[in-house]
């Protein structure tokens, strides 16, 4: 009697022990499906699901990481750590110029200077640069009135900048279809001082001020994963190549 009602009350305690693995399995199972439609219904950006894996794994999946890695070598060769600064985060690879390094004050044009390190860079983005990844070029000014009778405007000075760096890109041989650019002027702040926020700059020391307009003056590369459908687009499509007229022939040479 006594181990009939042992093994009967035995019995329940065992039921009772795994009832809330069977409660738990369900749980996960929901909320496993629930992940699943969420990921069915979004775009995930492959930087982002990269990094994600990375997380997970360690493994490295794309090659931006190989691409940061190669610029950081090149701007530490050449001791200009403090001008030429590399992130990767969700948003992509971002590659930071400081405008001392690539241009004259008031100017667009590349100083020729700054061949030493952003001609070694644009050269490995145009080789080395996966090919469904995509690049916004983005100039930034401080916010000194512009003195140059050739723009009108920190907005067109910032806009032109972005827009030479981008040729420069092109003529290293990347698709100009895999870029944009983006002009900023003084809207953009790149520290925590805003230099639109007049009240805040009054109480700032000429070398505190002179330091936040120096940081905003700045181009930055950002590079990120194209939307599917326009890499498909870009590698199905040839460019338009635009032809060389040929050299004339001695006897038909023009004189001066």
């Amino acid at each position: 009697m006594n181990f009939l009602a042992h093994d009967r009350f035995g019995g329940d305690e065992e039921e009772k022990n795994i009832g809330w693995m069977i409660s738990y399995a369900d749980m996960m199972t929901i909320i496993l499906t629930f992940m699943i439609l969420l990921l069915s219904i979004s775009t995930i950006a492959q930087t982002k699901y990269d990094l994600l894996i990375q997380a997970f794994t360690g493994e490295r999946l794309g090659n931006l990481h190989e691409v940061q890695d190669t610029i950081d070598q090149i701007v530490e060769e050449r001791t200009l750590t403090g001008e030429v600064r590399t992130f990767l985060d969700d948003d992509g690879l971002k590659i930071e110029f400081s405008n001392a390094l690539l241009f004259e004050s008031g100017s667009a044009e590349l100083r020729p200077e700054a061949e030493e390190v952003f001609g070694p860079i644009r050269l490995h983005l145009a080789e080395k640069l996966g090919p469904n990844y995509g690049l916004v070029i983005q100039g930034y000014t401080d916010d000194v009135p512009i003195a140059s009778g050739r723009f009108r405007s920190n907005w067109e000075l910032s806009t032109s900048r972005a827009i030479h760096v981008m040729e420069e890109l092109a003529a290293a041989g990347l698709d100009k279809r895999r870029m944009s650019v983006e002009g900023f002027a003084d809207t953009r702040p790149a520290t925590d001082i805003d230099l639109l926020d007049e009240g805040h700059l009054a109480t700032l020391t000429p070398e505190e001020l002179e330091e936040a307009r120096s940081a905003n003056r700045r181009v930055v590369i950002r590079i990120d994963t194209l939307p599917a459908e326009r890499i498909e687009h870009i590698l199905n499509t040839p460019t338009r190549q635009v032809l060389t007229p040929p050299a004339p022939s001695p006897e038909h040479e023009e004189t001066p």
